[in-house]
């Protein structure tokens, strides 16, 4: 039987696309913000789950990985800065548990 084979190549985008993943990222980014702020300022960590900011920062770095692979630097950004502030919240936790 022949093997078939696909292209991957991706169709031509805009040349300033990648300001919208900027944009993106940045709003995802900022959505933490405010958990981290309130975290730290009021010491309450109860409700938070280890377990979750595991696997968000594995996630991320995973996406860090994937955004280098392809030359993605809003991939990359973006990912960097939720490793960072999921890092920030996973150490509240473990510091005011």
């Amino acid at each position: 039987m022949p093997v078939v084979r696909t292209s991957l190549s991706q169709p031509k985008m805009p040349a300033n696309i990648h300001y919208l993943g900027y944009f993106a990222g940045s709003l995802t980014v900022l959505s933490f913000l405010p958990q981290v702020i309130r975290t730290w300022r009021t010491r309450q960590t109860r409700d938070l789950s280890l377990g979750m900011f595991a696997l968000l920062v594995t996630a991320s770095s995973l996406w860090i990985l994937y955004g280098a692979i392809i030359g993605s630097w809003p991939v990359i950004v973006t990912n960097v800065g939720m490793v960072v502030l999921n890092g920030a919240l996973a150490t509240a936790k473990v510091r005011y548990s």
